[in-house]
């Protein structure tokens, strides 16, 4: 039977630095971050009582008694779910350190908590899955952070998905280190790596960050860029509109530029978290016509564009519920 639900509620799996959850999207009125175990640090999983908590979701779903979490999320549809125990949809997102000081990021904003969190290795959970079959091919293999590419395990974990038959996997780097992995993934067609450079010049992308690097990320894009020999792995630009930083058509502009400069062809946008919480009811429309720039100047170039689901909530005019 039809209902409502999607398909990280399904067949998702989020390794946060502190939990395991769903999915780690949060931008909803609902707030997101359904638990699947709390107090988790790395190691083994009871998957049958995993598996039980996700079907107890889903018959709750059937029901139509829609888990108040997910409420107003854009990743919410109606249709026939597969019923199967199993997980295509893994987030990484429990790495802490990185090499940027982004001045957006929940990490930087909560310094002294998280730097009473102790890092793990998921390496080991992840072989597990794929002995027992329980981690299949299909879906999407996403990584956030902190920073992936400073994480000691983080090449094995490229390493031994890709060779697992996983062909759609996304990074989300500060683009600061250039890692081999991720461009031989690029070039085997089985990685996407999202780079937010959310500037267009030195001077923005330093107010920002927080760190001298824009030239070398500029680099290593196009390092990516060119690693793209197959047409379908790929290096894909992302801009976070930040009101009063970088809310405004000439960064845009620049930044679209910069992209075609070093050979990339794919944006992404997002908007500010935090301000979009806040806000999400009274954003004016401003904020929507500058999405609608974006989406027309990357079509105007020739470009492929991904709305986050921030920038797709407000474009779809759910930032409101």
């Amino acid at each position: 039977m039809k209902y409502l639900s999607c398909r990280y509620i399904e067949h998702g799996m989020d390794f946060e630095h502190t939990r395991l959850e769903t999915c780690c999207f949060t931008c909803h009125s609902g707030g997101g971050k359904i638990t699947l175990k709390n107090d988790y640090a790395g190691e083994s999983i009871d998957w049958e009582s995993l598996f039980e908590l996700k079907r107890k979701y889903r018959e709750d779903h059937r029901c139509g008694n829609l888990t108040p979490n997910c409420k107003g999320c854009v990743f919410l549809e109606e249709k026939e779910w597969d019923e199967g125990d199993y997980i295509n949809f893994l987030q990484f997102n429990y790495w802490i350190a990185c090499n940027s000081k982004c001045n957006y990021c929940y990490e930087v904003q909560n310094r002294k908590m998280f730097e009473k969190i102790k890092p793990y290795n998921s390496v080991p959970v992840v072989k597990d899955m794929i002995e027992r079959k329980i981690l299949r091919p299909g879906g999407e293999v996403s990584f956030g952070g902190g920073e992936p590419t400073i994480a000691p395990e983080f090449d094995e974990l490229i390493n031994l998905l890709a060779e697992n038959g996983f062909r759609n996997m996304r990074i989300h780097s500060s683009g600061i280190k250039y890692s081999p992995a991720i461009a031989n993934a690029i070039s085997q067609g089985c990685l996407n790596v999202v780079i937010s450079i959310d500037s267009g010049c030195e001077k923005t992308y330093k107010k920002i960050k927080n760190v001298n690097a824009y030239k070398k990320v500029l680099d290593n894009m196009a390092k990516y860029a060119k690693a793209n020999t197959q047409g379908f792995g790929l290096m894909t630009s992302k801009y976070i509109i930040i009101p009063n930083v970088n809310d405004n058509r000439k960064e845009i502009d620049m930044w679209i530029q910069s992209v075609i400069d070093v050979g990339g062809k794919w944006l992404a946008l997002d908007i500010e978290d935090v301000w979009y919480k806040i806000n999400r009811a009274t954003i004016s429309s401003y904020y929507l016509d500058l999405v609608n720039y974006v989406i027309d100047r990357a079509h105007a170039n020739n470009m492929k564009i991904e709305l986050y689901d921030r920038a797709r909530g407000l474009k779809e005019g759910k930032n409101q519920i």
